[in-house]
């Protein structure tokens, strides 16, 4: 046989890049192949990506500090703030990928691995991720029948719909069965859903598994403590109680089978089921949880035991008392004096003050708990009204509330406002004071001012001695240990030197710090601990100050400098000089009640939301001072405090007196309802129907601005801009008509906003301008208007003023001392007047104008065309759209038409978030424009940028001319 010519060159193999998933499932599912891969797939890569997982979850599960003195969390985390380690959860996620990857697609434990998949992302707080992936796994591994083409999800069994796929799990050997992962896909699924915020779908999706015939037993406590967490998320804790009964049941986790025991105690407290509480919270102790929880829960056994039918208030409190005695509870004796004091507040306020005292003394590094003892303290004085040790103990809880405290935002409210309330009842309380001993006879006030004095002189003789004490024996002041952080560091520090060190160096002398410490506190008070602390006080420091009077010149009066006077030195005559003894004196002092109730009144209402103390105190300022200058004002808040709490009768009586009062603004609210109740949507389209109005009177078009005068009072009926409308409508009469009907327009308007001083001053200069129009003419008649000799143009920038608004003129004629009245003027004073010359106006006055500068709010730039056709448009609008790809593509900048009006067309693009980037792209077009669009002369365009609010001005108005008027004028664009 003949051999080939050319040798025959063996094909190079082709190298099978499939996974090895793929690759195993065209083999032969044998016995033994199916044994293998199962076993494989279980317990190599499933195995450890499962138990790294659980690690995962279990450390999170034990982060945080709870406040057991509110609903706790369904769960001791947040999802959206787990701060896990991503890089854990990829590894995970990695290692259940390899197992798909490597292992037969056949196996069982295939889907298990994608659960864990999913069970990662949702931990990492990807929720779109674990839905597609639980989602696939209900897809993928739905069961399907050997002769069918494709699987389909869902059946009818039983005349019910199933989507589950059914378990084989009789016992004794169905317990050792593998289950699917699919049934537990929904599960997940649906507490994914949850953290996603559709509660509608996955409450569809829970009642449908719930219902399923097929859905495994083996996970109803599951599926019941999601259905509970989705209505402890809406907050629907009534409905709780029962699916989550069920799902404690099924939980092996003992630290969270008392949780949800906890949490169950906690709704039968709130639903006033103190016996099913009880019986709750001996069931989380029976759990034996972590010591803060067992220890909650006695506490919560013994407030309830102190208030239930068939408990002991005497026994609870004995139990709470014994609890702190022992060694077992010391670390909690703090929560144990605030709960024992809890327990006696309605009984005796005084006695809970003391544990609240106690509990604060105990040293405890829980800032949470001493926020709350804190905070208790200041609760009773503010029920008490005792508002300066309120201010004191919020001011406390301020200082040491973590971040997370509940009620944070209250105590900063009160504290501050507080702050406030406290200055004007030590006002009132003090000069009630020294009215009350100016009102004695002279002889028994002379008599009380000496003791007062002798007692002032003793105290400071017994302070001064303790001070100087203490001094010799080296003890630091009270306050000074208390506030002063670098006394309190050296106390600590073990290099400090002991009480009878006699260093000489002023820090290690407690002598001289003692000394230096009360001379800094003699001549510069209280000062806190804070920067540039000698400023002069403002703002919140200055309120600290007490209400002075002062007279005419702002020098403090008698009264004030009184209160200034050494304690060591007071006499009865240097104390008699305070008093209010002259009827001057008395007037000022009674001036500093009045006006300290009437801020006090607002101060309760307005920001303690405490209406009732509001209404006692306005009450009390209209008996005390029934002429009070606010009197209507006070009397229209009585009337509203009373509305708002439903008493009837005094808010009638209320109402009838402020409309008696006669014509007021109060009174117009009243009878026209409140002008100031409007969203702020409603807001900007009646502002914007104004500014149509005013467009049109100022342009001319006095019939177009009564027309949409009329539109807008149909429209918006009485709104809160009603004295502006009906000014502007009498302006419009007033041109229309200047003789009765403008003058009598103007009138009905000053008679009907006798409050508004703006709309006031406005009508009585139109009126004064009616009145004086003789004069006007006279103005007139010698105005010289002058024209540009080059193109004939009017100089129209002249401010109009009236002549009686001007200074008066000077005559050449030397008749300084004439004045030009303003009477009717006839022929004869016109001739007379003929050789007199005008003096120069004044420098014209900045038009007013609708639009307004915003740098920060989103631009426009505008291409405005006029008289082009739709082609030329359409060009370009396609040349641009060329150009902003081309030159912007990652900018996102939009082309659109836009028809202003019919001979006002323009190119808009959109959208640039400020002023500087609109800027920039405008002055980039103004110079290529003639290179995009050469077909388009620059004469038949102009070009401006605008701001989104101001746009929508003008496409109100349709005033494009006075926008680029506006334009020109505030934008350098050369």
């Amino acid at each position: 046989m003949q051999k080939p010519l050319v040798p025959k060159v063996a094909q190079p193999r082709v190298e099978d890049r499939r996974p090895p998933s793929e690759l195993l499932a065209e083999k032969k599912w044998t016995i033994k192949r199916k044994l293998v891969q199962n076993m494989l797939a279980r317990y190599n890569y499933l195995y450890n990506a499962r138990k790294k997982l659980r690690l995962i979850t279990h450390n999170v599960s034990r982060q945080g500090q709870d406040n057991y003195n509110y609903l706790l969390p369904f769960y001791p985390y947040s999802l959206q703030n787990l701060g896990l380690s991503t890089g854990d959860l990829d590894t995970v996620i990695e290692k259940a990928s390899i197992n798909i990857q490597i292992r037969d697609p056949r196996s069982k434990w295939i889907d298990d691995s994608y659960l864990v998949i999913g069970q990662a992302y949702f931990y990492q707080g990807e929720w779109d991720k674990a839905s597609r992936t639980f989602q696939f796994i209900n897809t993928k591994f739905a069961p399907k029948k050997k002769d069918e083409y494709k699987t389909v999800v869902g059946s009818s069994e039983k005349d019910q719909l199933s989507i589950a796929s059914r378990e084989k799990r009789k016992p004794p050997f169905g317990y050792f069965k593998h289950t699917y992962a699919r049934n537990d896909a929904f599960v997940w699924q649906a507490k994914t859903l949850l953290e996603m915020k559709e509660f509608d779908q996955a409450r569809s999706l829970m009642n449908i598994v719930e219902h399923d015939p097929y859905f495994p037993k083996r996970l109803s406590g599951e599926l019941a403590e999601v259905r509970a967490y989705a209505l402890y998320k809406q907050e629907r804790f009534a409905e709780v109680i029962v699916p989550l009964q069920i799902a404690v049941k099924s939980k092996g986790n003992r630290d969270e089978r008392a949780r949800m025991y906890y949490i169950l105690g906690q709704l039968y407290t709130n639903y006033s089921h103190p016996d099913s509480a009880v019986m709750m919270f001996h069931k989380v102790i029976k759990q034996k949880p972590d010591p803060m929880m067992d220890f909650q829960a006695r506490m919560q056994i013994a407030k309830l035991d102190a208030t239930r039918e068939g408990g002991s208030f005497d026994e609870s409190l004995a139990r709470l008392k014994r609890m702190a005695r022992r060694e077992k509870y010391i670390e909690f004796r703090d929560a144990i004096y605030y709960n024992m004091a809890n327990i006696v507040l309605p009984k005796d306020p005084d006695l809970a003050l003391q544990y609240l005292g106690q509990s604060l003394k105990v040293e405890s590094s829980n800032t949470m708990q001493r926020a709350l003892s804190f905070k208790a303290i200041a609760d009773i004085y503010y029920g008490q009204r005792q508002y300066r040790l309120a201010r004191n103990f919020y001011d406390s809880t301020a200082s040491v509330m973590p971040p997370e405290f509940t009620d944070s935002a209250i105590v900063n409210k009160r504290k501050r406002v507080l702050n406030d309330v406290v200055i004007r009842v030590e006002a009132i309380q003090k000069e009630d004071s020294l009215q009350r001993i100016a009102a004695m006879p002279e002889s028994d006030r002379k008599i009380f001012l000496e003791k007062m004095a002798a007692t002032m002189r003793k105290e400071a003789e017994e302070k001064a001695k303790k001070q100087k004490d203490d001094a010799d024996n080296g003890v630091i002041p009270q306050d000074m240990a208390n506030n002063s952080p670098l006394v309190n560091n050296m106390n600590n520090s073990a290099a400090a030197p002991k009480n009878d060190d006699k260093g000489e160096w002023y820090f290690y002398n407690n002598a001289s710090k003692s000394s230096g410490f009360s001379e800094f506190k003699k001549r510069w008070g209280n000062r806190p601990l804070a920067d540039n602390w000698r400023r002069s006080q403002s703002g919140a420091a200055a309120a600290n100050q007490p209400l002075q009077t002062e007279d005419e010149n702002g020098n403090p009066t008698a009264t004030a400098n009184a209160s200034k006077a050494p304690s060591d030195s007071a006499t009865a005559q240097a104390l008699a000089k305070g008093l209010p003894l002259t009827p001057d004196d008395l007037l000022k002092s009674n001036v500093i009640v009045e006006d300290a109730y009437y801020d006090l009144g607002k101060l309760y209402n307005d920001q303690l939301d405490n209406t009732e103390l509001a209404i006692e105190t306005y009450d009390t300022l209209l008996n005390r001072y029934p002429q009070h200058p606010h009197k209507t004002e006070v009397i229209y808040s009585l009337y509203i405090w009373h509305t708002k709490l439903g008493h009837t009768a005094q808010a009638a009586k209320y109402k009838q007196n402020v409309m008696t009062l006669g014509d007021s603004k109060f009174a117009s609210i009243i009878k026209y309802g409140s002008l100031q109740d409007i969203n702020q949507e409603k807001k900007k389209e009646i502002t914007t129907a104004y500014d149509s109005v005013y467009v049109n009177y100022s342009r001319g078009n006095l019939e177009g601005a009564m027309a949409l005068k009329k539109a807008a009072d149909s429209t918006f009926g009485l709104n809160f801009m009603q004295p502006k409308f009906d000014l502007l409508e009498a302006m419009i009469i007033m041109k229309m008509d200047t003789c009765e009907f403008g003058r009598q327009a103007v009138v009905n308007v000053i008679n009907k906003y006798k409050q508004d001083d703006a709309v006031q001053e406005k009508a009585k200069s139109l009126l004064e301008a009616l009145d004086n129009r003789a004069a006007l003419v006279v103005y007139l008649s010698r105005l010289e208007i002058e024209k540009d000799k080059d193109n004939n143009v009017v100089d129209e920038n002249i401010s109009i003023r009236y002549p009686w608004q001007n200074p008066e003129p000077k005559f050449e004629n030397k008749l300084d001392s004439v004045k030009i009245q303003t009477a009717v003027a006839d022929s004869i004073k016109l001739a007379a007047n003929a050789a007199l010359k005008v003096a120069p106006l004044p420098a014209p006055i900045k038009p007013v104008t609708i639009y307004k500068l915003n740098a920060t709010n989103p631009h426009f730039v505008v291409l405005s065309f006029q008289r082009v056709s739709k082609a030329i448009m359409d060009e370009a609008l396609t040349q641009f759209t060329k150009y902003n790809a081309a030159k912007h593509a990652g900018e996102n900048i939009q082309v659109a038409n836009f028809v202003l009006a019919p001979q006002e067309v323009m190119l808009i693009f959109r959208l640039f978030p400020n002023e500087d980037k609109a800027l920039d792209y405008f002055d980039e077009i103004r110079i290529d424009a003639e290179k995009i669009i050469p077909r388009i002369r620059p004469s038949d365009y102009t070009m401006f940028i605008i701001s989104r609010d101001n746009f929508i001005q003008m496409n109100s108005t349709k005033d494009i001319s006075g926008y680029k008027k506006f334009f020109d004028d505030n934008y350098v664009t050369q």
